[in-house]
């Protein structure tokens, strides 16, 4: 054998490799970016559902704010459209547990009680509590959605320090 005949059989079978590695690193290249992007996709899909849950417990809120203002000005309230507010509100903020994650749920939780407290006059809510928990529940909606900067809402202080402020000496309080 002599070489060239050795370079023509050897040649081709390079070629062969080499083309097959460039099309193994394309399609390798090609469904690495679209794994990237479906990611994205559905990172935007879930961070739209968190958004939808939380506009809808935020409008089940006013709405249940509006008849605790009321009952603060001497309104009286219609009790069956109170029962209906508070079960939407209760529900809105189930639907929320779902999809968001559980500091926001626990806040939500918390602001939840205070209003079925206020709004139905039952002792055990006050008004320094719901805005306490509005505040945090607010920060803890931003913290969710990815938006950050500085605090929206002063620290209330009502005796207790809210749930998602770390301790100054790193220790539980």
């Amino acid at each position: 054998m002599d070489g060239a005949t050795v370079g023509a059989a050897i040649l081709p079978l390079v070629g062969v490799a080499l083309g097959t590695a460039g099309t193994l690193t394309g399609q390798y290249l090609a469904t690495r970016g679209e794994s990237r992007r479906h990611a994205d996709q559905r990172a935007a899909a879930a961070r739209a559902e968190r958004k939808e849950a939380i506009v809808a417990f935020l409008d089940a809120v006013q709405r249940v704010e509006q008849v605790v203002d009321d009952r603060m000005h001497r309104v009286p309230p219609d009790d069956a459209s109170v029962h209906d507010l508070l079960h939407a509100l209760w529900l809105s903020k189930k639907l929320l547990e779902l999809v968001c994650s559980f500091g926001l749920a626990s806040v939500a939780h918390k602001y939840t009680s205070t209003l079925h407290s206020l709004a139905s006059s039952s002792a055990g809510g006050s008004p320094a509590r719901q805005k306490e928990y509005r505040a945090e529940f607010m920060e803890a909606a931003r913290n969710e959605l990815g938006i950050d900067g500085p605090r929206l809402y002063p620290a209330i202080r009502t005796g207790s320090k809210p749930a998602h402020q770390p301790s100054v000496t790193g220790l539980s309080s």
